[in-house]
């Protein structure tokens, strides 16, 4: 699958969470199966705001160095930000992959029939939900692969914090970039899944989208870093996903 260099993809990527909230606005009958990755959200959020604020800072202060003077206090600031913000995109990616597992049931039912009324079609079509079970199981699986490879790559990127200035802002762009891609993936997954790719070739696939996985990985960032806009990341990340599949099946890839 050739990577499409093409600047606009990542824009309109990156809108694809709105096209998940327009059709969940036209589609009322979707909102029982949103309601409750949503509420997931709002516990899911609510602790991870609980502890950033009690445990990040303190430890984010003792992986940087000291020094004195205004302008290292300037620094150190400037790095303190960085580092927590990178904290922050890993732990959105980390509560993305718990609250998926949680209610995969719920947003495995809301993909197929946002997949079936893009398309068209009766909401059951074309899966029949017989196979929920069987689906829902193999998802879990491969999160649990998927989260084990970010992890991999993600520890060993902490060293850079050990490096005075630079290193802070290194991990800092990297985090993002990773977890961007990762979240790409993650949220892609329902409709890939569904046509029996291996995560190899949905990789693969990801990779094939361009600067599109980008700007849909950082849609799904910046919708984490937004209060109240975050409890909707679940359901809307996935509807987004799917749509954007959508645009881009793999007969066209």
């Amino acid at each position: 699958m050739k990577a499409a260099v093409n600047p606009l993809a990542f824009v309109r990527s990156f809108w694809a969470p709105m096209w998940g909230l327009r059709l969940l606005w036209d589609h009322k009958r979707l909102w029982p199966l949103a309601a409750a990755p949503f509420f997931l959200n709002l516990i899911l959020f609510g602790l991870a705001f609980w502890l950033s604020y009690a445990y990040l800072g303190d430890w984010v202060r003792g992986l940087l160095p000291g020094g004195d003077g205004w302008w290292w206090a300037a620094l150190l600031y400037l790095l303190l930000v960085l580092v927590v913000l990178a904290l922050l995109v890993v732990q959105i990616y980390l509560f993305a992959v718990v609250g998926r597992v949680v209610s995969a049931p719920f947003l495995e039912l809301l993909t197929r029939r946002t997949e079936a009324l893009a398309q068209g079609m009766p909401p059951g079509a074309p899966w029949s939900d017989g196979g929920l079970v069987r689906d829902v199981m193999r998802v879990l699986r491969q999160s649990l692969k998927r989260l084990l490879i970010y992890l991999a790559v993600m520890l060993p990127l902490l060293l850079l914090n050990l490096i005075p200035g630079v290193g802070a802002m290194a991990y800092a762009v990297l985090a993002w970039l990773f977890t961007a891609y990762f979240l790409a993936l993650e949220f892609m997954d329902y409709p890939l899944d569904r046509r029996g790719l291996s995560l190899k070739e949905k990789s693969r696939y990801v990779r094939g989208m361009g600067l599109g996985w980008l700007g849909f990985g950082s849609a799904v960032l910046v919708m984490g870093l937004i209060p109240v806009v975050n409890f909707a990341l679940l359901p809307l990340a996935a509807m987004g996903g799917t749509l954007l599949y959508l645009e881009r099946p793999l007969s066209a890839a």
